[in-house]
């Protein structure tokens, strides 16, 4: 461990500095506070010892500098005095300091201090470490919650707080986006037919081929069931329906035999709907309703194709 001196006294540092070497500590050493204070920022020096009064910046001003600037690490700073009133004690502690030692130096007392900042020390990172796991795992938990399981897309949930970002952007900004509700035609007949692990596979293939299709700005979801809605930024009817096509056909690419199904394989019917620029009280849920209805009428005019 790395342990900066502070002192413009040559023999009181030259004494802290073959004290601590023989502990088995890297030490350095400055005159002043402001080199101290340059050390510390360059080398990550986690510990220091420094005396009261030196020229340039003393020691409370150097531990209150240190600790404003507090960043990745704490710094365990020890306040060297030859005052030992209470006041004092009470101003160097004010100023942010973790212990002190007054001169003249007892070596055994100096290494017991130096040796329970260290403990400090290492205490403070491993629950800093443990809190850094902690945040990890809450983001990794917040994803999850948002994601659905079998198919590694966007759930309902997360379906309904990014389309209602993407509303009200929309509106402020009088920007268009499309909305694209696609079903896995004859479905329940698959399940009847292959089995629910199969069907599984096959809802995972097809939400796989449908992100596959989709842009890099585009955003996937599970809506329900065999439902898989997608949120196209900035998009307008036209270039809205072309990427229906073309989710259409990467279906079509995958060539899944479905007996039960009149075209023989497994086709998906999509509906489109576009928010157009200008707002009008409309709600977010009414361009999904307008999807879902267009979802219906593809339905209705004999599946396998898109509507809007």
């Amino acid at each position: 461990m790395k342990i900066l001196i502070a002192e413009d006294d040559p023999a009181p540092r030259q004494f802290l500095e073959t004290a601590l070497s023989q502990m088995g500590y890297e030490v350095w050493t400055a005159e002043d506070g402001l080199t101290a204070r340059e050390i510390v920022e360059k080398e990550k020096i986690s510990f220091v010892i420094a005396d009261w009064l030196m020229p340039g910046m003393d020691g409370p001003h150097l531990c209150r500098a240190l600790r404003r600037q507090e960043g990745d690490g704490y710094v365990y700073f020890i306040l060297v005095t030859a005052r030992d009133g209470t006041e004092d004690v009470i101003e160097g502690f004010n100023a942010g300091a973790d212990d002190y030692l007054t001169k003249p130096f007892v070596l055994e007392e100096l290494e017991s201090r130096v040796r329970a900042g260290e403990r400090v020390l290492k205490l403070e990172a491993t629950l800093r470490a443990a809190n850094e796991n902690l945040i990890t795992l809450n983001k990794r938990l917040e994803e999850l919650v948002r994601i659905d399981p079998l198919l590694g897309i966007g759930n309902r949930r997360s379906f309904h707080e990014v389309i209602e970002k993407s509303h009200d952007r929309s509106c402020r900004y009088r920007h268009s986006y499309g909305v694209i509700m696609c079903d896995i035609d004859f479905f329940k007949a698959y399940n009847d037919t292959y089995g629910h692990i199969r069907g599984d596979h096959i809802l995972q293939k097809v939400a796989g081929a449908i992100k596959e299709s989709a842009r890099t700005s585009d955003e996937v979801f599970r809506y329900g069931g065999e439902e898989i809605v997608v949120i196209l930024p900035d998009q307008h009817l036209e270039t809205t329906m072309t990427a229906a096509n073309r989710i259409h056909r990467a279906i079509a690419a995958l060539d899944i035999e479905h007996k039960n199904s009149p075209f023989g394989r497994v086709t998906i019917s999509c509906g489109v709907a576009v928010f157009d620029r200008d707002c009008n009280d409309q709600k977010w849920s009414t361009v999904v309703e307008r999807a879902d209805q267009a979802l219906y009428r593809a339905k209705k005019a004999g599946r396998n194709r898109a509507d809007f």
